[in-house]
């Protein structure tokens, strides 16, 4: 991640103060369910406008436009035929940007536990709160993706195609979204395997033995009889209630804005 070297090559580098760090702790799940992080990050403030150390994110459309070919007859579902209809996969890179190359040099204070007099680390890899971490993280992705045959979006650089094995790709961080058929699915699978640290979360599909629901950006997705069900995040009503004080006298209603109905007015 770093190597040690005297602060003062920092100070000769850059001509200022290595790049504080702390630790961050977040809960990814929610109330119910949890899902606690624990992580390292720089303190890199944002002092001046830098064009040059832009990332690219995916607009939300682009991972329902997935999820509508799943259900698009033609193209995702084949009606009679579900076997053969496509899927849905999502993996999840662990630590991505512990994967990524640090392209400028940069200089942090040692972490607790690590620390030396008059030493700092000089960064090899890419840490989460340097400005050009997320950047840094594209650039190797989309390397990767192209160096197995897939083709870079136009409209978003985050969407990939692959033709000739009909996969569609939408990154969002570290998250992959990924359609295509089983046998596809796989190669893609064993292929970034070999290149990251990943996480395969689930993979959903038309056949009874295939994943039904999961969790997506903190919104539920779910796969019916009927098509695709996507859910809003559930957190935002528990910040939104949080922050009005509504945590524990509030009741709720059918209609915003409306009063429930009681029953001497519905009565009359």
């Amino acid at each position: 991640m770093y190597g040690k070297v005297p602060i003062q090559n920092c100070w000769n580098d850059t001509g200022k103060d290595p790049i504080g760090v702390r630790w961050l702790t977040i809960n990814k799940g929610d109330e119910e369910n949890p899902e606690i992080r624990c992580r390292i990050v720089a303190k890199e403030f944002n002092t001046s406008k830098r064009e040059d150390l832009f990332a690219a994110t995916p607009p939300l459309e682009a991972k329902k436009m997935l999820f509508s070919f799943a259900v698009t007859e033609g193209i995702g579902y084949q009606k009679g035929k579900e076997e053969e209809g496509m899927k849905l996969d999502f993996i999840d890179i662990r630590r991505a940007y512990y994967h990524a190359e640090a392209r400028r040099k940069l200089y942090i204070n040692l972490p607790e536990g690590d620390q030396e007099e008059g030493k700092c680390g000089i960064l090899f890899k890419s840490l989460e709160g340097t400005r050009d971490a997320a950047q840094n993280w594209e650039y190797t992705y989309s390397k990767f993706m192209t160096s197995i045959g897939f083709e870079r979006g136009k409209a978003t650089p985050c969407i990939f195609t692959l033709s000739s094995k009909d996969l569609r790709v939408v990154v969002h961080g570290d998250d992959f979204t990924v359609l295509g058929h089983a046998k596809d699915l796989d190669w893609f699978r064993s292929q970034i395997s070999d290149k990251f640290t990943v996480k395969f979360r689930g993979r959903i599909g038309p056949q009874q033995s295939d994943q039904k629901a999961i969790r997506i950006l903190n919104r539920v997705l779910e796969s019916t009889n009927s098509g695709i069900v996507y859910e809003a995040d559930q957190r935002h009503a528990e910040i939104i209630k949080e922050q009005m004080g509504m945590q524990n006298e509030s009741k709720g209603v059918n209609t915003p804005g409306v009063k429930g109905i009681t029953d001497t007015a519905h009565k009359i």
